[in-house]
């Protein structure tokens, strides 16, 4: 029986420090504002109710609220309660807000969001990893793509872990070029949403006939070997366009394999 993808990884795994008790109450919490359970602008359940809902003491409720408040998702007054701010001022770039988003359902905006973000963004560093990289750059970039290989023409690994290999040298060649770039800002831009990315990945895979076998990705593999081509011979400019092609390919079958899979 095929599996949805999104039941291998249905989430992305925050980024939380405080676990156990006060780290279910936020991730319920967070989890049902973001889904809506209370509209933009309404005052959550009272600190009471919510003590004896959630079966936690005051302290807890009070440190959950100070933690969403950190995220951009509520707003506490003492004249007013709290309140759900507007979707504008949430930390949409958080990872546990991303995580959240994909526990309430909301996994097509939030894969359509980053693949515009990918579509504006990587041409882009392509162009620049190739103009600014260092020869260590450039060996790095080999080695994610020697190993994307490798992993490409793996026939010993189960369907299971060549699944994942792939969906993890896919996103080490894309790091590696960021690297290129010398920003830090891109580079801790790219760790945030690269979790959702594997699971925008595994849609694609989904999408083109892989289930059970590494089958139907020579499309991908060969557009992202224009990309390292243009990249190894210093053409900048083919190698952004390269990379656009790779993002619409992402996009497209995306697209298919969220349509496959929905109910």
């Amino acid at each position: 029986m095929k599996r949805s993808p999104l039941s291998r990884k249905a989430t992305i795994g925050g980024v939380i420090e405080v676990r156990g008790i006060l780290g279910a109450a936020v991730e319920n919490l967070g989890t049902r504002i973001v889904g809506g359970d209370w509209a933009e602008g309404e005052a959550i359940s009272r600190e009471a109710d919510l003590v004896e809902e959630l079966g936690v003491s005051r302290s807890v409720v009070r440190e959950s609220f100070r933690i969403l408040g950190a995220k951009g998702l509520i707003r506490s007054r003492t004249s007013d309660g709290t309140r759900v701010t507007p979707r504008a001022e949430w930390r949409l770039l958080d990872p546990d807000v991303m995580d959240w988003r994909i526990r309430a359902g909301d996994t097509l905006t939030l894969l359509d969001d980053l693949q515009k973000v990918r579509l504006v963004m990587e041409p882009g560093i392509a162009f620049t990893a190739t103009q600014m990289a260092t020869p260590e750059q450039r060996a790095r970039v080999q080695a994610t793509w020697d190993r994307k290989v490798e992993v490409a023409e793996d026939t010993e690994a189960d369907a299971a872990e060549q699944r994942q290999n792939f969906i993890d040298s896919d996103l080490d060649f894309h790091r590696a070029l960021i690297e290129c770039v010398g920003s830090e800002l891109l580079e801790q831009l790219y760790s945030v949403i690269e979790a959702s990315l594997s699971i925008s990945i595994d849609l694609q895979m989904a999408a083109v006939g892989y289930v059970s076998e590494m089958v139907g990705m020579d499309e991908s593999h060969e557009l992202h070997e224009a990309v390292y081509r243009a990249f190894m011979d210093g053409d900048a400019e083919r190698a952004s366009t390269a990379m656009r092609r790779v993002i619409q390919s992402a996009i497209r079958d995306m697209q298919e394999g969220l349509a496959r899979h929905s109910p």
